[in-house]
């Protein structure tokens, strides 16, 4: 297993992150009640409420964990890719990059698993897990032609983390432990999508429209997504909205303000375990 090297001057990104990781586990790992209270009240969780504006919610639902086992997982393999990948791309590139694979794991896992929820019991999603199989996607492919990443991607890590992945997937199907899958393979495509895009030096511009596409395809469920039932019950909520101030408008004969009320968002509950 490849020992991680953390110094904040090369890898500040990496850092970071890990840092916001461990201070949010172990407040939550101290006082239990704060796992809902980040999700929900402080609204870090992703929920239907991503198309009310809270457009960072996919992000920052990727640094809250479901333990200090999962959160500690999660922060290894953070640790291990990325500072390899930050060394290689720069911090700015890999803080775009980690924002970009968390969307694009989150996403799709957040839309599938509570396509037919109602808004008020959905199932909570969280952890970095998504983001690390990105990660992992990008140096796996990348080590075919930067010698260096073969150093934390050796033959075995290769077959621990995609052994991993099917494990998961089974103690899913188990109802061993709740795992978002979705989220573990999204991330993975992607950051082979990248991986290709950036390394690959004959197809690099051949990766990089695939890429750009998947990516557009995946952040323009952000402004919606029919069916779903968060989403429905958005937009039906936004069109009663637009109604009432109709009414009450002065052209209307009504009288008053119309009160747009709370902002949606789940009922209280406790965050599931996440990928």
């Amino acid at each position: 297993m490849p020992l991680p090297e953390i110094d904040f001057r090369r890898t500040p990104v990496t850092v970071t992150l890990s840092m916001v990781i461990v201070a949010l586990e172990i407040v939550c790992t101290l006082d239990p009640s704060r796992r809902f209270y980040y999700y929900n009240d402080l609204r870090l969780g992703i929920l239907s409420t991503v198309w009310l504006g809270d457009l960072w919610r996919p992000f920052t639902t990727t640094l809250l964990h479901g333990n200090l086992l999962h959160a500690a997982f999660n922060l290894y393999w953070l640790w291990v890719f990325g500072q390899v990948l930050e060394e290689r791309l720069g911090s700015l590139k890999f803080l775009v990059l980690s924002v970009l694979l968390a969307y694009a794991s989150i996403m799709p896992e957040f839309l599938w698993t509570n396509y037919r929820t109602d808004p008020g019991a959905q199932v909570p999603i969280l952890g970095y897990s998504g983001v690390v199989y990105g990660l992992f996607g990008m140096v796996w492919v990348g080590r075919r032609w930067h010698l260096e990443l073969r150093d934390v991607c050796s033959d075995e890590i290769v077959r621990l983390m995609l052994g991993w992945l099917v494990l998961c997937v089974g103690l899913t199907w188990a109802d061993l432990l709740p795992v978002a899958n979705i989220a573990h393979a999204a991330g993975l495509l992607f950051g082979v999508l990248y991986g290709l895009a950036a390394f690959s030096p004959a197809g690099r511009w051949r990766w990089a429209l695939p890429s750009i596409l998947a990516t557009a395809a995946v952040l323009s469920t952000l402004l919606g997504f029919p069916g779903h039932r968060g989403y429905e019950a958005v937009r039906q909520r936004r069109h009663l909205e637009q109604y009432l101030k109709m009414l009450q408008s002065p052209t209307s004969g009504g009288s008053g303000r119309a009160s747009s009320g709370p902002r949606g968002g789940a009922r209280r509950g406790s965050p599931g375990t996440g990928p």
